[in-house]
């Protein structure tokens, strides 16, 4: 047999046969599950909500007949002094509803707040009608365990045009977070899911590397 044949036949037993090429698919398939899985298990983004100062307005407004306001739910977090949140609540415990009513005319009517609890509609939380002359309003509450929540804010003596009570209703979930979109990431958490999982491939490849040394030496 000629070194050309001999040559040739060394280089097809270097070659990556079927079975390194299912291999690799299944590493691939493994790297990308993490990743999914840690895309799962990273917190809804509207639970890390942040109003910047100067930012926009985005979520927790509330407008019925020309009347407006905007919801704020404050938590104290410990070693983070507090948080603010949308209108979805990680954790159960002591909070702060702050409302900013946008509308002036609120500004001179008494507004009535109540916290219900959806289920069985329990009464949580209420405050009796009261002039905000300032354009805020806040009431403390206290979410003692997970669910969904509304906040009705009724100005008293404002009627809709079918000659019903103006209610403004704030939905609240409390300790129910939702899995993460992709498109809800952020920079960071993309950059750090990223890294894990090329870190995760360049494991792997060692590995099969390695393997692949001790089942055909050169």
């Amino acid at each position: 047999m000629s070194n050309w044949c001999i040559d040739k036949g060394r280089l097809a037993e270097q070659r990556p046969g079927r079975r390194d090429w299912t291999s690799a698919a299944a590493g691939v398939r493994l790297v990308l599950g993490v990743c999914a899985a840690l895309l799962f298990l990273l917190p809804d983004s509207s639970f890390a909500h942040r109003h910047r100062p100067k930012g926009p307005i985005d979520c927790g407004v509330v407008s019925q007949e020309g009347y407006t306001a905007h919801l704020d739910i404050c938590k104290y977090e410990p070693m983070k002094m507090y948080e603010s949140y949308c209108e979805n609540v990680p954790k159960t415990g002591e909070a702060t509803l702050v409302l900013d009513l946008m509308s002036h005319p609120l500004w001179k009517t008494p507004v009535a707040l109540t916290l219900f609890r959806e289920q069985g509609k329990e009464v949580v939380a209420d405050a009796p009608p009261h002039v905000y002359r300032e354009g805020i309003a806040s009431l403390r509450v206290h979410f003692a365990t997970p669910g969904r929540y509304t906040l009705e804010v009724k100005p008293q003596g404002v009627l809709n045009a079918a000659s019903q009570p103006v209610v403004l209703k704030f939905p609240i979930s409390v300790g129910m977070p939702s899995p993460k979109s992709f498109a809800s990431l952020g920079v960071g958490e993309f950059v750090a899911v990223a890294i894990l999982g090329f870190l995760l491939y360049r494991f792997w490849r060692k590995r099969q590397f390695e393997r692949l040394k001790k089942s055909r030496p050169f």
